[in-house]
């Protein structure tokens, strides 16, 4: 495992556990695929959250978070203090928008400096992609939160 990888671990393990007050633990990625509805099932897709944050400077990129509804649910509930039946969409949205803003203000301190944080975009759908035109997928991981997978993928411009 690269530094990189340590690092963005340990930050995606701090960032939940001290926000949320839940332990993550690295998943193999083929087991969200199939329980996820992504490549390896397509045909059963979940209704899922993607929290998305650019990067800009002397590294140019972005850094995503997805879950599923439930699981950005229960962060709003834990952050806001608030029953599950009073989580509105703007709660959903806002949590999982902090939880993008910490991880990815995290990793951009690992990167050359200078470079400048944006503001987070969420989104939430079934069976959607998105992309940063002319970028690639520099790393991808999964977690697990207790029955809840999470997935960060850091994209960088080509």
């Amino acid at each position: 495992m690269s530094q990189l990888d340590e690092a963005i671990n340990g930050i995606v393990s701090t960032v939940w556990d001290s926000v949320l007050g839940v332990q993550v633990e690295s998943e193999d990625p083929i087991s969200v695929f199939s329980h996820q509805g992504g490549e390896a099932d397509p045909a059963t897709p979940q209704h899922t959250y993607a929290g998305v944050i650019q990067i800009s400077g002397a590294w140019e990129g972005a850094v995503a978070v997805q879950c599923s509804e439930r699981a950005a649910r229960q962060a709003a509930c834990t952050m806001f203090g608030l029953d599950e039946a009073d989580v509105t969409l703007a709660d959903l949205q806002d949590a999982l928008g902090e939880l993008t803003n910490m991880t990815g203000g995290n990793i951009k301190a690992l990167l050359p400096e200078p470079c400048n944080l944006g503001l987070p975009v969420v989104v939430e759908g079934q069976d959607y992609r998105f992309r940063l035109p002319g970028s690639t997928t520099v790393r991808r991981s999964t977690y697990r939160a207790g029955s809840e997978l999470i997935v960060v993928t850091m994209l960088e411009r080509a």
